[in-house]
């Protein structure tokens, strides 16, 4: 019987021609791994040195910062900022009526008679055919000064106009009880076309 010899499991290494061929062929990987290696190492060198330079030299560095900050402010093209348009349209300054400023005036001295004269015909109308006449707005009058409030100065916020000629005026007044407390009220007056007064209101003191 024949004895076949045993197959070996060793496996074969490459001649030198292969090495040689293999060495050639990853040459650049090789080179550029070093490059890169080398770099990195100059880097973190560089880094460090820089880290304990700032950090023994810490005024001097702040300084050095601060400075080309401002120098980068000042160099540097700033933005140029739109102008922001006001979201609320403000309605043209009016003046008030000659009739507002008698009202207001006869208004601080308590006297009935002469803020019925500011009125227009229609509120008039509209108001006696409420059953208020002048006798009732007087005695409404008075009863605000038995109870002890006064009227201060009066503060014009402004008005707006209507196109048919009508208007609103807007004040802040100031009042005080009998306790002498002062507090500030708001006015509205509504203004006829023929700058008589419609209406006034004053919902603080109703």
């Amino acid at each position: 019987m024949a004895v076949t010899a045993p197959v070996s499991t060793v496996p074969q290494l490459p001649g030198p021609t292969r090495r040689r061929r293999l060495r050639v062929l990853f040459w650049p990987l090789i080179a550029l791994a070093q490059v890169v290696r080398v770099v990195l190492r100059k880097t973190l060198w560089v880094t460090i040195r820089v880290i304990r330079l700032a950090w023994r030299h810490l005024l001097v560095t702040l300084l050095i910062a601060l400075g080309g900050y401002y120098a980068y402010r000042a160099l540097a093209p700033q933005p140029v900022s739109q102008p922001r348009e006001s979201p609320v349209q403000a309605a043209p300054l009016i003046a008030p009526p000659a009739s507002v400023r008698a009202y207001l005036e006869a208004q601080r001295n308590f006297d009935a008679e002469r803020m019925w004269q500011t009125l227009s015909p229609e509120s008039k109308a509209r108001r006696l055919a409420s059953g208020e006449s002048l006798a009732t707005f007087r005695q409404s009058v008075q009863l605000l000064q038995q109870q002890g409030f006064r009227f201060g100065e009066s503060t014009y916020v402004g008005g707006y106009k209507l196109p048919d000629g009508q208007a609103y005026y807007f004040y802040v007044t100031e009042v005080r009880n009998a306790n002498d407390q002062r507090g500030m009220v708001y006015q509205i007056f509504w203004v006829s076309a023929d700058g008589l007064i419609f209406t006034v209101g004053t919902p603080q003191l109703q």
